[in-house]
């Protein structure tokens, strides 16, 4: 028989190794300057006279202390051209006084009761031995 190859089944044939070859791609990006653009922006500034005539309304205001009680919530209200505006405040009015609700009676008792209960209890014992030597 001649030389087997390693599957057996064509004796004659003989392997070759062949070796690939492969690309590969490899992008980049790279930012290109192609041109520039210049904004220029100018505010140019004139006069120009306005004429109007304005109306301006002025108001005075008075506090007038008045420390008086009142029943209800008073309206404002308008008397010979004056706007009057009544700034109330609540008081309140406290009033103290001792209740006595309940009583608390404490009362001490004494009694003996029994008592027992298992409890160890670890105790050490000591053994001396002294050997006497030949002098």
């Amino acid at each position: 028989m001649g030389s087997s190859s390693h599957n057996g089944e064509h004796p004659e044939k003989q392997e070759e190794i062949l070796h690939l070859a492969e690309e590969k791609l490899n992008v980049k990006r790279e930012k290109v300057v192609d041109g520039r653009v210049t904004v220029r922006r100018h505010t140019s500034t004139h006069d120009e006279p306005v004429n109007l005539l304005l109306r301006r309304e002025n108001v005075e205001v008075t506090h007038v202390p008045k420390n008086e009680r009142i029943a209800s919530m008073p309206d404002i209200r308008e008397e010979e051209g004056v706007l009057i505006v009544p700034v109330v405040e609540e008081e309140v009015e406290v009033i103290r006084r001792l209740v006595l609700r309940e009583e608390l009676h404490i009362r001490r008792t004494e009694e003996q009761v029994p008592w027992e209960e298992r409890v160890s209890l670890r105790k050490q014992h000591v053994e001396i031995d002294r050997e006497e030597g030949d002098t």
